[in-house]
């Protein structure tokens, strides 16, 4: 939980739904996929959080319980399917940002920097549903059903402009 409070975040024994949202993020490299690793922003060795393999064994599935101890951070990954979801106990929550996920994550995220690759040898770009921004990208707000992709290197031949969140998904 120590990347949690080193991204601002106070970790909780269990899930609080007061405000709920969910962004989804793509990374790429030379336009192949990169996973986005479930159990970000969760101590999948704590008591009260179990392990499952996703329907499609492409990885783990990270669910909390109640835990006796702080396991779960406000911000977190649940499977490796790039939802990113926003838990808080406080109504209205301010949102989260990118940079606060990379920060969980351990990966580093800048203007100039994604990860190891950097702007100066390889282009960089991030787009917000479809959209180029610019700026910081550690900056952009996780508002509810964002689709933000992070690009490295070749693109694409198709920016990923949206995500088709279930129904029941904030």
């Amino acid at each position: 939980m120590g990347l949690a409070r080193k991204a601002g975040f106070e970790p909780t024994n269990r899930e609080f739904l007061i405000t709920h949202t969910h962004a989804h993020l793509d990374v790429m490299v030379d336009a192949k996929a990169v996973q986005v690793p479930g159990g970000i922003g969760i101590d999948t060795k704590a008591k009260g959080v179990t392990e499952e393999p996703t329907a499609d064994g492409t990885g783990k599935d990270y669910q909390v319980g109640v835990c006796p101890d702080p396991c779960l951070s406000e911000l977190h990954t649940h499977d490796p399917d790039g939802i990113l979801h926003s838990e808080s106990k406080v109504a209205n929550q301010k949102p989260a940002k990118l940079g606060q996920f990379f920060t969980e994550w351990g990966v580093r995220l800048d203007s100039q920097c994604v990860g190891e690759f950097c702007s100066s040898n390889t282009p960089i770009a991030v787009y917000v549903n479809g959209q180029k921004v610019s700026g910081n990208p550690a900056d952009i707000e996780l508002k509810s059903h964002l689709e933000i992709a992070v690009i490295i290197g070749k693109p694409p031949d198709q920016i990923p402009s949206s995500w088709e969140f279930l129904g029941n998904q904030p």
